[in-house]
């Protein structure tokens, strides 16, 4: 079945992304929102953390978590990889009768009615390639695509970047939206504060394995000292990957006393299967997990998860 013919009857909708959300999912969900409500339909889109200020130049974003309905005849996931992901939602999203999960996350685990998973570069280069040829497209739509592909390759600049990619990237700024306008929003408009966390972040930078690995770590207290949230931390992990001999990048983030969220950077390791020692997953070059305990024994569990998988 088409994704149109899935969603083209709905009336009441709960789209919902993954907690801590990036660009990707806001791209997706905010696409979703607007191709649903051109078709008449009513749309709440709810993600279960804090909004990023990052993103709030996208068009739409205001309404984010701005509930106004009580009941959906169809639910969407944007950008799950599984029904952890969604939080505290994962109990509406269940109960609705109808559900689509949309994703491009090899690891998937298709917890909805009808899975629409893909292994490329974003949700929403999967969501352009779903719904290209329906015209169901306008210039705030594809806005919000080329934001969320623009994110989750890096600028085009990670490997999962293909010619698909590009010509996707092509199509999309034929409407009238301004590229530029969006670059800038992303990547040239840190506040000073995450840009102290940044410096703190990397003064700590630790080597390991010849310096093949390295971990950043950012703390409560950084967080606290820098006035940040969780989601500046986001893009930090590139810096890492900047360095020349460097094959993996970690950044850890203290969400607990003993508990950080991990992110994976990889040139050529495997740091899904890192990832999924601790439960987590995502792509082979790029992942996520949470590990907890205390931070010397975290840092240990972590390297060998990656180590496992080097070729000396």
């Amino acid at each position: 079945m088409k994704l149109l013919d899935c969603i083209k009857n709905a009336k009441n909708v709960l789209i919902v992304g993954h907690v801590r959300p990036d660009g990707d999912c806001f791209g997706s969900g905010l696409a979703m929102k607007r191709i649903l409500e051109n078709n008449g339909a009513n749309v709440d889109f709810v993600v279960d953390s804090a909004l990023p200020e990052q993103y709030s130049f996208m068009k739409g974003f205001d309404n984010v978590n701005k509930v106004k309905l009580s009941a959906y005849d169809l639910a969407v996931s944007v950008d799950c990889a599984d029904e952890l992901r969604l939080g505290s939602y994962y109990a509406t999203f269940k109960a609705c009768k109808n559900s689509i999960n949309i994703d491009h996350h090899a690891t998937n685990t298709k917890f909805g009615k009808y899975n629409f998973v893909e292994d490329v570069s974003s949700t929403c280069e999967l969501i352009y390639y779903l719904l290209k040829d329906d015209g169901v497209f306008d210039d705030v739509i594809a806005e919000s695509l080329y934001t969320g592909l623009s994110t989750d390759t890096g600028h085009f600049k990670h490997n999962n970047t293909t010619k698909k990619t590009f010509a996707m990237a092509g199509d999309l700024i034929t409407y009238k939206f301004n590229p530029q306008y969006v670059h800038d929003k992303l990547y040239r408009n840190n506040t000073i504060k995450r840009t102290k966390l940044v410096a703190k972040a990397l003064n700590n930078i630790r080597f390991y394995k010849d310096n093949r690995i390295a971990i950043i770590t950012i703390t409560s207290q950084m967080l606290k000292d820098c006035e940040c949230v969780m989601s500046d931390t986001e893009g930090i992990i590139d810096f890492g990957m900047g360095i020349g001999c460097v094959d993996v990048a970690v950044c850890m983030t203290q969400q607990a006393q003993h508990s950080y969220k991990v992110s994976f950077r990889s040139k050529n390791v495997n740091v899904a299967e890192a990832a999924m020692v601790f439960g987590g997953g995502g792509h082979v070059l790029a992942s996520g997990c949470v590990v907890n305990g205390y931070y010397e024994d975290c840092i240990s569990k972590i390297l060998k998860s990656i180590t496992d998988g080097m070729k000396d």
